[in-house]
């Protein structure tokens, strides 16, 4: 398909116990971006559930939220990406969180199981209590009509090995959608946490230096969050708000070929012809993703003694705490060597 229209739904989103309201707003969701023309539609980190709040709907709803995303998906013929936590079946009080991306028939392609999940006291804040997220072990680029699309989760485009994988595995597309602020109307105060303000730098990279669509959405849990979707490709931002709502964008996967199989020719480095006038400048990098050393980056997957190690819990869950230490000592400065 040579142009993909995608909704990016920066969610109005409920936790706690009021967290089964999430399902209508989707649906409702769903609804408007289909009626106008989306093909892919993106719903933030855990939406809509259950993740932040209760894992049961407390008799509200007749299915789960995500079989609810499955019934809109073939109403409308269109694919959606959504999200929930999943308990362990192996061990009580652990979790995973996914990015699920379902098709035009209503059928789960893909269930992504973030593959390096926030550490625990960020969990415990984020999740409602829910203290411990287990690593999946896929990464996952799923073959679609509209394209191949790879499937991350928030804080993952942090780590650019992970896209890069992806795009390596042919991704076209990645859906990385974000949890939200620290901050909501069901706690107290606000937190010290303000990363966000990097969040378009990190998905302008990784859709730069991969010659891809990057989308991110994000749970909005309050009015004041000035924070909404945000969606790049490889020549700069094709959308982008600032409170809840739906961002619309058209990606052109024919031009982003192009910029694939394109490489620094002769016309490149010559003087633009006088009176041309459909000259279109390139906007981006782009042989980069073919320019690689593959030779040089075996640093990449040595052991590194300072890891943060996702697989604690078979030592126990209680030794996360072990990890923590581990990181705080990294920290000290090191001896000058003369």
């Amino acid at each position: 398909m040579e142009k993909v229209k995608v909704a990016a739904v920066s969610a109005v989103s409920f936790d706690g116990e009021e967290e089964y309201k999430n399902a209508e707003w989707a649906k409702a969701y769903v609804d408007e971006a289909a009626k106008n023309g989306a093909q892919l539609i993106c719903f933030p980190e855990g939406y809509p559930g259950p993740c932040f709040g209760s894992m049961d709907s407390g008799g509200h709803l007749t299915k789960t939220p995500v079989e609810i995303m499955c019934d809109s998906a073939k109403q409308h013929g269109v694919y959606i990406s959504c999200g929930n936590l999943e308990e362990s079946e192996e061990i009580p009080g652990a979790y995973y969180l996914t990015n699920k991306l379902i098709s035009p028939k209503g059928k789960i392609l893909a269930n992504y199981r973030r593959c390096q999940p926030t550490p625990p006291i960020l969990n415990a804040s984020l999740y409602g209590g829910k203290m411990h997220l287990l690593p999946g072990n896929e990464l996952m680029v799923v073959d679609t009509e509209l394209g191949r699309i790879g499937l991350l989760i928030c804080s993952e485009l942090f780590v650019p090995e992970l896209a890069r994988i992806e795009m390596l595995m042919g991704a076209e597309i990645i859906l990385a959608p974000i949890g939200g602020s620290h901050s909501r109307p069901s706690m107290a105060q606000p937190t010290r946490s303000g990363e966000l303000s990097t969040w378009q730098c990190i998905t302008r990279a990784r859709a730069a230096e991969n010659l891809l669509y990057v989308v991110t959405t994000i749970n909005v849990f309050s009015p004041e969050q000035r924070r909404g979707s945000f969606i790049a490709g490889p020549e700069g931002t094709l959308g982008a708000s600032q409170s809840a709502g739906i961002v619309y964008a058209t990606l052109d996967m024919e031009h982003l070929w192009y910029l694939r199989s394109k490489y620094e020719e002769e016309d490149d480095v010559s003087p633009i012809p006088e009176g041309l006038t459909s000259y279109r400048p390139m906007l981006t990098k782009f042989g980069m993703i073919h320019q690689r050393r593959p030779d040089f980056y075996h640093k990449l997957v040595e052991p590194q003694p300072d890891a943060f190690d996702y697989f604690y819990y078979k030592r126990g869950l209680d030794t996360w705490k072990e990890e923590y230490d581990k990181i705080r000592s990294f920290g000290k400065k090191p001896s000058v060597r003369r």
